[in-house]
């Protein structure tokens, strides 16, 4: 997946609160890969790689630090 699609799916991801709940300050990685799988199943999205999976989880995991940091108040 391109950066932009991964980008996109960060902000669904946050959007839709997909990310919750919020454990031990880090996102429910879980909870998204259990959503991710549902939109590859639903074709809704295209195959990932692990690798991107880690990437869209590190990118919320970076975001809820920095709000939770105050930076994005």
């Amino acid at each position: 997946m391109s950066n932009k699609d991964l980008g996109s799916m960060v902000l669904d991801i946050l959007q839709n609160d997909f990310h919750r709940p919020i454990v031990n300050g880090k996102c429910n990685r879980e909870q998204i890969e259990d959503k991710i799988i549902v939109g590859i199943l639903s074709k809704k999205l295209p195959p990932l790689t692990q690798k991107d999976v880690d990437i869209v989880c590190e990118m919320v995991d970076y975001l809820i630090e920095d709000f939770n940091e105050g930076k994005l108040q």
